[in-house]
Formats: C-alpha cells, sequence, structure tokens
C-alpha cells in the first residue's frame, strides 16, 4: 500500500497538486493539517481516499483533530502536533503514541520535514508545500506499507513537476 503525506498546504493547491503528481500512484491521501480544506479539495479532485485533521491555522473550519488509521496490520495516528507541542520535542506525540498503540505518526505543523524512528515508533513529518521554513523547499511524504512493513520517505516537489502540471492544465482548457 502506497500513501501520499502532505502537511501545511496553506492553500497552495497548484504545488500540493503537483507533489501529487510526482507522487504517482497513491492508494491514500494524508494530509495533517493546514490547511483541511486542501486535502478535501485534492481528494475529490484526483479521486482519493483521504485521511485529513484540522491544524492551528484552520480557522472557522470543523474536522478531527486526530484521525487512527489501520492498513496492513499497522495503526498509524494523524495529527497536526500543536497539541502536542512539536516545535519544542517530540514526547508529548511519543506519549501519544504509545497510549493509542500506534506504529506511525504523521505529523505537521513545524513546516520541516522529520522522519525519525523513537522506541519502535516513526515520526513523519512531510514538512510543508505552502511555507517551508528552515531552508527547506516544498516537500511530501509517501508511506509504504507492505505486509506490516514499513518505509517512509520524504521527497522535494521537483520544478519539473509544477512545469508538468501547469502544461497539462493548459492543453486540457483548449
Amino acid at each position: 500500500m502506497r500513501l501520499g503525506v502532505l502537511s501545511d498546504t496553506h492553500r497552495k493547491l497548484l504545488l500540493a497538486d503537483a507533489a501529487l503528481e510526482q507522487m504517482g500512484e497513491i492508494d491514500y491521501l494524508l494530509h495533517a493539517g493546514d490547511h483541511y480544506d486542501d486535502a478535501l479539495t485534492l481528494a475529490v479532485g484526483r479521486n482519493l481516499r483521504c485521511k485529513a485533521v484540522v491544524g492551528n491555522c484552520d480557522f472557522f473550519t470543523s474536522g478531527p483533530e486526530e484521525e487512527i488509521l489501520e492498513l496492513e496490520g499497522v495503526r498509524l495516528l494523524i495529527t497536526h502536533g500543536h497539541r502536542y507541542r512539536v516545535k519544542s520535542g517530540y514526547q508529548g506525540l511519543l506519549a501519544r503514541a504509545r497510549a493509542l498503540e500506534v506504529q506511525v505518526v504523521i505529523f505537521g505543523h513545524t513546516h520541516q520535514p522529520c522522519m525519525e524512528k523513537e522506541k519502535g515508533i516513526i515520526l513523519l513529518n512531510p514538512g510543508s508545500i505552502g511555507a517551508p521554513r528552515g531552508g527547506t523547499e516544498a516537500t511530501f511524504g509517501i508511506l509504504e506499507i507492505n505486509r506490516g512493513i514499513v518505509r517512509a520517505h520524504i521527497y522535494p516537489v521537483k520544478k519539473e513537476s509544477l512545469d508538468l502540471f501547469l502544461t497539462r492544465k493548459e492543453k486540457s482548457n483548449f
């Protein structure tokens, strides 16, 4: 199973769609908040299954703050991370993961990509599409789950992907 992971798109839908183009075929879109509505727009536009959560910038938007998903025997927690103060460390996030007995945590909020494994729990922050920080570029994640084995990857959004996306959109308007 192949999952596309986004966070902190902040209404940069062209760039987010270019990231989806670069991801290739995915079974699910996971979005870790800021902006929840972006995830729904992207998923509907591409007919994708989607799990998304709200973040600290999702004003006047109703949606879950956490989602738990079980795929191929692997439990995942999706959260934005602001409630666990992820900008100051991952202890709160790890405590929540242990309490929920999940093996993978998808989060955002820092706008910086992160891929770590602590005490058997994979932490994946795909970074930000809409407003990368810390000298990073726009990034996204891919999570592959096969027979209970999880592989996580983070990739930059390639400029060629955006060019290709714009070219296809321009052609479809004629």
